[in-house]
């Protein structure tokens, strides 16, 4: 069993990454579950802040779940942003068989492909809103600091697999990542 860790700046296309892959997994005849930051979150802090102790304990929660899964024999593709190093290095050593995914992506092309989000689990438009923040100095109701604008992003220096989603279709991200796990 194992658990890869789709990561990356919001708008990078990770969600789409991950939606290919378990389609190709299932098509396969491997089964994986699928944990989506935005979900957990949603579930552990109905109210969401965004504040650091808010992150970390979302995070944290979902290295803990992630593992307990993999233990009792449930391969997980995880969905989530995880902009401190910390946390992805937590699920390495946590999880036996751990792959972390870096989905890296231009934050102009990011901006673009958020803008175009409908709104749901996250809230739509959030690369414009934290801008527009910055010039105004205004609080904007549901927003906490923006990954990529108000916080920054820890790129990983150990993926096991990269991918510049700008350049690539998401099918063929998502061949480099089951071609690892495959053999797992």
């Amino acid at each position: 069993m194992w658990a890869v860790w789709i990561t990356g700046l919001p708008g990078s296309g990770k969600s789409t990454i991950a939606r290919e892959l378990l389609k190709l997994l299932k098509i396969n005849g491997i089964k994986a579950e699928y944990l989506r930051m935005d979900e957990i979150r949603k579930f552990l802090t109905p109210e969401m802040k965004y504040t650091d102790e808010e992150r970390e304990h979302a995070y944290r929660s979902l290295v803990m779940v992630a593992s307990f899964l993999v233990k009792n024999g449930v391969n997980v593709v995880i969905d989530a942003t995880g902009h401190k190093r910390v946390w992805r290095e937590l699920a390495r050593i946590k999880i036996k068989n751990f792959v972390e995914v870096y989905v890296k992506c231009p934050l102009e092309v990011c901006i673009e492909r958020e803008s175009n989000r409908k709104g749901g689990l996250v809230t739509a438009n959030i690369y414009k809103k934290a801008k527009e923040r910055l010039k105004s100095g205004e609080k904007v109701k549901g927003l906490g600091e923006v990954i990529g604008v108000d916080v920054p992003y820890e790129e990983p220096v150990n993926a096991e697999i990269f991918i510049e989603s700008d350049k690539l279709k998401p099918l063929e991200s998502t061949e480099k990542i089951f071609n690892i796990v495959k053999n797992l």
